[in-house]
């Protein structure tokens, strides 16, 4: 008898319910921290980045400031005491000191052709021997460098002259007549016009030339563009009947003069001299411009240099022997030293 034989009964296995997809709340933890470290040096990279090409920019514009001052120098400091062609002591005033000026920054010092050129020592405030209220904003310690010349750029012709009138009033109702070599007029085109023509008959000589006279003061002005008060280069300049302020060049931080003086006549240098030293201004031959340029941007370290200045003086940190300092706030700005000699041409050449 055969027996049959059952199937053996497999064993049940439980299985587990599978796991569900994504992270874990420490995985995403992670994450996030990695992420904002990874964001955080990103950060860092661009804005130190960005910083420095913002003081590369600030040392271009400064290097571009530094230009435009030394040729604002040079071509105004190379004309003092051009009277067309005639010298200062040959040149006289029509009418007296006609000068109406309406105050404020105008008064007679203006025409005044025997000082083709008058330095200011710099001091705690303006030097008080200019006209009153002239150098709003005037920066402590710097000099000050007044020049008077006839102006070759403005040239005006005779008949223009006769007919006078307030159409040459626009930017200086002074001019200079002059016959080269001999003599000349100074005075207000718009009332002597005529009477210089006639002090002076051309005849049709071409030695006889009329130009604008030409007052210009140099000094450093605090200005506010926006950012703070800025520095700055700043130049006086005869408008109509009055002195007239235009900023040339900001981040002009100290400005200093030193003056070089022909004491026997061979006009050959034979001193340099601060304008507190010079008791004859037309003894002076050449101009000796020593400033200082900064930057506009902060840059990662702090200035400690001392820089030289004319007449042994020297500018730097509070914490220098220097008698001129720049604050603590401004250490971090770039700065240049630039000195530059300039000739005066009209007394070098004789």
């Amino acid at each position: 008898m055969t027996m049959s034989m059952k199937p053996a009964i497999k064993p049940r296995v439980r299985r587990l319910p599978r796991r569900a997809g994504g992270f874990s709340l420490v995985e995403i933890l992670v994450t996030v921290v990695l992420a904002l470290l990874l964001l955080v040096g990103v950060a860092r990279v661009f804005l130190n980045a960005k910083q420095g090409y913002r003081v590369q920019e600030s040392t271009s514009r400064l290097q571009e400031n530094i230009r435009l001052t030394v040729d604002y120098f040079s071509r105004t400091i190379r004309l003092a005491d051009f009277w067309g062609g005639v010298k200062a002591r040959d040149l006289t005033i029509l009418g007296g000191t006609d000068y109406t000026g309406p105050g404020l920054c105008s008064n007679s010092w203006i025409v005044d052709p025997g000082s083709g050129i008058v330095g200011f020592q710099g001091g705690a405030a303006a030097p008080a021997l200019l006209p009153t209220d002239c150098l709003n904003g005037y920066v402590p310690n710097s000099d000050v460098l007044a020049l008077r010349y006839a102006n070759p750029d403005v040239y005006v012709t005779t008949a223009a002259l006769t007919a006078g009138g307030t159409a040459l009033a626009v930017n200086g109702k002074f001019y200079v007549r002059s016959r080269v070599g001999q003599r000349g007029v100074l005075f207000d085109a718009t009332s002597q016009g005529a009477n210089a023509v006639a002090a002076i008959p051309d005849n049709g000589d071409i030695g006889v030339q009329n130009y604008q006279y030409q007052t210009v003061v140099f000094y450093l002005q605090m200005n506010d563009f926006g950012r703070g008060p800025v520095p700055t280069l700043a130049m006086l300049k005869l408008r109509s009947d009055r002195l007239v302020s235009e900023q040339l060049v900001d981040g002009i931080e100290m400005l200093s003069f030193e003056y070089g003086l022909d004491t026997d006549g061979n006009r050959l240098v034979d001193r340099y001299r601060l304008a507190g030293g010079v008791s004859d201004w037309s003894q002076v031959m050449t101009v000796r411009a020593s400033f200082i340029a900064r930057g506009d941007e902060l840059d990662s370290f702090s200035d400690t240099q001392q820089y030289p200045l004319a007449g042994d003086r020297c500018y730097g940190p509070p914490s220098s022997n220097c008698a001129l300092k720049y604050s603590a706030a401004d250490a971090r700005y770039q700065r240049r030293l630039v000195v530059k000699e300039i000739q005066l041409r009209n007394r070098v050449r004789g």
